[in-house]
């Protein structure tokens, strides 16, 4: 009985968190963007995080995240978004939408596991501290993840409120994927039979089926499918802009979206340059210069860089050339920390121990290539090969149907082939990980598989093949719906949601007194244990820390 309750109550929470997130990005999209045209609930639920990625960020300045301060403001977004009149469109709809969205999310989270080396180690003990502080000066001392914080640790803190409490920390990683895949399969369903569309169309399709392969697990996700989801939304949008209407509101979509990513994981940086590039061979650059949205964006990004500088004393961290030395909180051995990171991502702990190099050495003159090619290569392969069959067996099937035509769209994606391409180098030679690269590669195959069939299908033999296209969402649906029943009928964890309380027992935590000025600094586990969400700030490493206070605000530095 009582997980039929746990069952009901956790639902219900998804629930109510979806219908607000789409009542976010409403508002979002009604008083940033200026968005006049008819709104969708699944585009607005995805433009719903960057508002509460904004909010939350800004009110870190000043208070610390915690239940009280989060419900206040959970009602404010959502008084403003029913005073705008979020519910005068079809209710019935919005509730048949939000039970989709919340059944799909359900469906990931439950009996899932956070328990990944990342989360335990800096995910969660960052979002402990924004629920327990104001932004702290020098956290990164605290421990060096804490540099590499994503936009979406500031986000999922903001939903632990009193209707949450601590679900909301988790459901938000699930909402993502749940409004994502509801939105691009509408926009593959809506505009198919619409010649001037179903190129755009059958792009979403590709992507859809490779994103349901790549992104059907919740435990999987952390900070990185979140990135890729969104990147894929933002490539939609594009996509969107180049075959179908090139238009102020689309690119101002397109500034907005490149930021947002960015924030979540700068691997993107690459990605904010597709809208500027778009900007200068734009005809009406008045209508995005003069736009709120514009102003928006440098307020998020300004915002975004202050935060940087007051966690480790960088602009941009890792970059040294945007640090300042001589504030007292920098972060230490900087240039240590960026050649291990590398290292790291290139395979160095697989090494051949007969040969095994230094880091430093390790990562110089392409000394890693081997190593990577005979260990993540290998994974990196075995993931795509999936992906690479089912683009051929498209091709051939289109090819042998005859659905050609002379193409009309390929000078409008040659340059995205090109972003996407530099981006590839640039994972190869910087951060060669499977994970950190998943949408860039599955795009630029989709893009060489649009220059080799897709440009030339003609939409009027296409129409034909529309059951056969829906038939594969179909089966690729029920594998991923039959991959997650298995993993929630063969659970034996009495708990239907994560367990992110580990660690709470404040027996198994030492806490440390600066007794130079008796200030609390911080808490440490025992045994090198990582801290997971407990009381903050936590760190498995034992530090010595100089800790001062100037206005309320903690300033953190190493002796």
């Amino acid at each position: 009985m009582s997980i039929f309750v746990n069952s009901i109550t956790i639902f219900s929470q998804i629930f109510v968190l979806t219908i607000f997130i789409s009542l976010s990005g409403y508002v979002f999209r009604k008083l940033v963007i200026n968005y006049n045209h008819s709104s969708k609930f699944e585009e607005d639920g995805l433009y719903g995080f960057v508002l509460v990625g904004f909010v939350s960020l800004l009110l870190n300045f000043l208070i610390p995240l915690n239940i009280f301060n989060n419900s206040i403001f959970f009602i404010l977004i959502g008084s403003i978004g029913l005073y705008l009149g979020f519910f005068n469109q079809e209710k019935k709809l919005i509730f048949k939408k939000s039970f989709l969205i919340s059944l799909i999310a359900y469906v990931l989270i439950i009996y899932s596991s956070v328990n990944r080396p990342d989360a335990w180690l800096y995910h969660l003990p960052f979002s402990s501290i924004l629920n327990e502080h104001k932004i702290i000066l020098g956290v990164a001392n605290i421990h060096e993840r804490f540099a590499h914080i994503s936009i979406f640790q500031y986000i999922s803190s903001f939903f632990q409120n009193y209707i949450f409490l601590l679900n909301g920390i988790l459901i938000p990683i699930s909402l993502v994927a749940s409004f994502f895949f509801v939105y691009i399969f509408k926009e593959f369903n809506e505009n198919f039979f619409s010649k001037m569309k179903t190129i755009y169309s059958f792009l979403c399709f590709l992507i859809l089926i490779i994103s349901l392969y790549a992104f059907n697990r919740y435990s999987e996700y952390g900070n990185d499918a979140q990135s890729h989801l969104y990147y894929f939304f933002f490539t939609i949008i594009l996509f969107k802009y180049l075959l179908i209407k090139k238009s102020a509101d689309v690119l101002k979509e397109l500034f907005i979206l490149s930021v947002f990513i960015f924030l979540m994981k700068p691997t993107f940086i690459f990605v904010v340059f597709i809208p500027l590039f778009l900007f200068f061979n734009f005809t009406k650059k008045e209508k995005v210069i003069k736009s709120f949205s514009l102003f928006f964006i440098c307020i998020f990004f300004i915002l975004w860089i202050g935060k940087n500088f007051l966690n480790t004393g960088c602009l941009i961290y890792p970059l040294n050339l945007t640090c300042y030395d001589k504030v007292p909180w920098k972060v230490t051995n900087l240039d240590q920390n960026i050649i291990v990171n590398e290292a790291w991502s290139k395979g160095w702990p697989d090494q051949n121990k007969q040969k095994f190099l230094k880091k430093t050495e390790y990562i110089k003159n392409l000394n890693w290539v081997e190593t990577w090619s005979n260990n993540h290569l290998l994974f990196v392969m075995k993931k795509i090969l999936p992906v690479l069959i089912f683009l051929i067996i498209n091709f051939l099937f289109f090819y042998f149907t005859k659905s050609l035509k002379k193409n009309i769209y390929e000078k409008n994606l040659l340059f995205l082939l090109f972003f996407s391409f530099c981006f590839l180098f640039l994972w190869f030679f910087k951060f060669p990980v499977y994970r950190l690269g998943i949408s860039q590669i599955y795009l630029f195959l989709i893009l060489i598989s649009y220059f080799v069939f897709i440009k030339n299908l003609n939409p009027t033999r296409l129409f034909s093949l529309y059951k056969y296209i829906k038939s594969i969402i179909f089966f690729v649906v029920i594998v991923v719906l039959l991959k997650n029943s298995i993993r929630i009928f063969d659970n034996d964890n009495n708990k239907l949601m994560p367990n992110i309380y580990y660690g709470m027992n404040n027996e198994n935590r030492i806490q440390k007194i600066n007794n130079k000025k008796n200030i609390f600094t911080h808490y440490t586990t025992k045994d090198n244990d990582l801290c997971g969400y407990s009381k903050s700030p936590c760190t498995h490493i034992d530090r010595n820390f100089l800790v001062t206070e100037y206005l309320g605000y903690k300033i953190y530095r190493i002796e």
